[in-house]
């Protein structure tokens, strides 16, 4: 199976993730301004399974609705995830009752790992750039990517 994920943080507080799965695209939208930072739950949850955790979860909001995703180890593959992305149209603040299939795909851990940090990274040193950072750079979570980042190298 062939996956790449890439991760865009546009201006004003949106980001855009999309993963191609098979030469087939899956875009998720995401807002920064009603929850807490997509990029540091994203970062969060990868933590947790590299730290042994056998199941992550976290839902990044667009307007309406947003995605859940769940990232899952493989009990008989260690070394593998499975990742869940699916759909909901509840907004912020409501229960979230209805779920939509979105994608699924399987994966090896280290590299689903790696293709966020560099997204990640990638973003870190753009914001370095003055005019690229001006109407992004209070939506990056360098703390907790500086932890990220460590955790990722060790």
């Amino acid at each position: 199976m062939d996956i790449n994920i890439s991760y865009y943080l546009a201006e004003h507080g949106w980001s855009t993730c999309w993963i191609n799965k098979d030469d087939k695209n899956y875009v998720i939208s995401i807002t920064h301004i009603f929850s807490e930072d997509p990029i540091q739950e994203c970062m969060h949850s990868l933590i947790k399974i590299m730290k042994g955790e056998k199941i992550a979860e976290y839902k990044w909001y667009g307007e309406p609705g947003g995605e859940r995703i769940q990232i899952q180890e493989i009990p008989t593959q260690k070394h593998m995830v499975k990742v869940v992305i699916d759909q909901f149209s509840a907004d912020i603040g409501e229960e979230i009752t209805d779920f939509d299939k979105g994608i699924e795909f399987s994966i090896k851990k280290n590299l689903l790992i790696t293709m966020f940090y560099y997204e990640f990274k990638k973003i870190s040193e753009l914001l370095k750039d003055r005019h690229y950072k001006e109407n992004r750079n209070s939506d990056f979570p360098f703390e907790s990517f500086k932890l990220f980042e460590k955790t990722v190298l060790e």
